[in-house]
């Protein structure tokens, strides 16, 4: 099944129209605002390109070890079974990924919302480009929130012939000062955005989840590392989501790369070198990375051989994020929370609800069924604006009969998310993700929050597998442990309390002074929603 969201925005083209230079110079305090919209708004609509040919998967290889291993695991599934890899280490999030990237033989499809000019976000475009140079077929989609500064990088990566690069709802004005300008003016249209996760290779194997691209999702770096989950793929479900890109990669959202300059060789060059010095740069922090004597074979062959097994559903918004009223994942979601009998176990690191989902969990709870939530507390949340906005509805979340758990900044586990040699000073939850039942298991991009529920598109899966579901709840219960998340806890009159083990505090936790202080401005913003 695949399930669908849009939402109203986008402003219609309209002709630009210019204006008589007024005769006295204080009406520029009048037209200055109609120069800005100009600039900015009324005309700014993407360039008149030729209409992209649409462009669709291309039939799974034949030869390579990772055909040799899918058909084999696709031989063992019966039914509509699929199999899954759980990737909670973010040593292996990124090990995994490279080797698939390695391994690939025909085609890359590889779909995200942030892939920064980090060290990782270096390293793993090191290995898509040597993919590249081998004859492999890559189309890489990125959404354009984060990609200012970086037209060149993208136009070079765009260069290569074997690389096809798509941009999600772009910006039309591309110079630092006019994009954020821009924003303001087109807000409704540019405030959607593409969340989804998405990396395929040959179309036997691909990974989604929670994880962008970036030093943070695999545990190198300094700041704050992230508590992070994936899920990599085969069988029938994948086919599922190859579909979904496809979607994506040839909607009416999706431009290909609309700034070149004529320089495609020597920006090309100049991405290759970036790549390599910040590698070369960085190799101590990376050397957890480095591909094994054998090619991965080895690896490749011991991390596929236990999967789990079950049915799966793939749960998808629409890409074409301004169409009214479309059908949205968030339903889906809420249909199968609200299905429980016995147990509800959820991890959402933005947890910003709206009446009905609190509504939903009183039922449940009403019902006799357990429900467990964590989130990130004041101090492990790498969005300030969003705790501010979810401690609105803590004391009615907790009034519905939940257990709230909040990440501890500093939480024992995050030695687990920690990369060696890198040492990072705390702990952020970013794992979405619930388990119903001990049997059903849900793993992708979305938040409990109006952004993930109206504003971008998410992608995610729900699979019926009690093999998957338990690893997830030992994940989900480990995390709530005394060790790694305080518990919240209201008495009759409303006061919180927030407790680990034999330590209790009456304010929440925070990582400082300094943090309380942003914390309550943030207050004061009404601008929440986009949380």
């Amino acid at each position: 099944m695949t399930t669908t969201i849009g939402f109203i925005g986008g402003a219609a083209r309209r002709p630009c129209r210019y204006r008589r230079r007024p005769r006295r110079g204080r009406r520029f305090l009048h037209v200055l605002p109609v120069l800005v919209t100009f600039l900015c708004g009324g005309c700014a609509t993407l360039p008149d390109l030729a209409e992209p040919q649409p462009s669709y998967a291309a039939p799974r290889a034949e030869t390579g070890l990772l055909a040799d291993t899918g058909a084999r695991i696709e031989a063992s599934l019966t039914g509509q079974e699929s199999a899954y890899w759980l990737l909670d280490n973010n040593a292996d999030a990124l090990l995994v990924r490279i080797a698939l990237a390695d391994l690939a033989t025909e085609t890359l499809d590889i779909q995200y919302f942030i892939w920064q000019d980090d060290m990782t976000g270096r390293l793993l475009m090191q290995h898509v480009l040597a993919a590249a140079d081998r004859g492999v077929r890559v189309r890489f989609f990125v959404d354009d929130l984060t990609l200012a500064g970086r037209d060149e990088e993208i136009a070079g990566l765009d260069a290569h012939p074997f690389v096809d690069v798509r941009v999600f709802n772009p910006w039309t004005r591309r110079s630092s000062l006019l994009r954020p300008l821009q924003f303001v003016f087109r807000s409704r249209l540019l405030n959607h955005r593409m969340h989804n996760k998405i990396f395929v290779a040959d179309g036997w194997f691909g990974i989604l989840g929670g994880r962008n691209i970036g030093d943070r999702y695999f545990g190198v770096y300094d700041r704050f590392v992230q508590n992070d989950v994936d899920v990599m793929i085969a069988g029938p479900l994948l086919r599922d989501m190859i579909r979904s890109f496809d979607d994506y990669w040839n909607s009416e959202l999706s431009f290909p790369v609309f700034w070149r300059d004529g320089r495609a060789s020597e920006l090309l060059g100049q991405l290759r070198n970036v790549s390599a010095a910040a590698v070369e740069a960085y190799a101590p922090l990376l050397s957890a990375f480095t591909p094994p004597e054998d090619r991965w074979r080895s690896y490749f062959a011991d991390f596929t051989a236990s999967p789990t097994r079950g049915p799966g559903e793939l749960l998808l918004d629409s890409p074409n994020v301004h169409v009214e009223l479309p059908v949205q994942l968030y339903a889906r979601f809420r249909e199968v929370l609200a299905s429980a009998e016995t147990e509800v176990v959820l991890s959402s690191p933005y947890l910003i609800p709206d009446r009905e989902f609190v509504a939903d969990l009183a039922k449940l709870v009403g019902r006799g069924v357990d429900v467990r939530i964590v989130t990130n507390s004041l101090a492990s949340n790498s969005h300030i604006i969003a705790h501010s906005a979810y401690k609105k509805w803590r004391r009615a979340l907790l009034a519905t009969g939940a257990e709230i758990y909040e990440m501890r900044a500093n939480a024992e586990v995050l030695e687990y998310f920690t990369t060696p040699p890198a040492e990072p000073d705390s702990l952020a939850l970013h794992t979405k993700a619930f388990v119903v039942d001990r049997r059903r298991v849900f793993i992708g991009s979305p938040n409990v929050d109006p952004r993930s529920m109206i504003l971008n598109t998410e992608i995610g899966l729900v699979a019926d597998d009690p093999g998957l579901a338990s690893e997830m709840l030992e994940i989900l219960n480990r995390d709530m442990l005394p060790e790694n998340a305080w518990r919240v806890t209201m008495d009759p009159e409303g006061w919180l309390e927030w407790s680990a083990g034999e330590e209790t505090r009456s304010r929440q936790p925070a990582a400082g002074f300094g943090q309380r202080v942003i914390e309550f401005f943030m207050n004061l913003i009404p601008i929440k929603k986009q949380a």
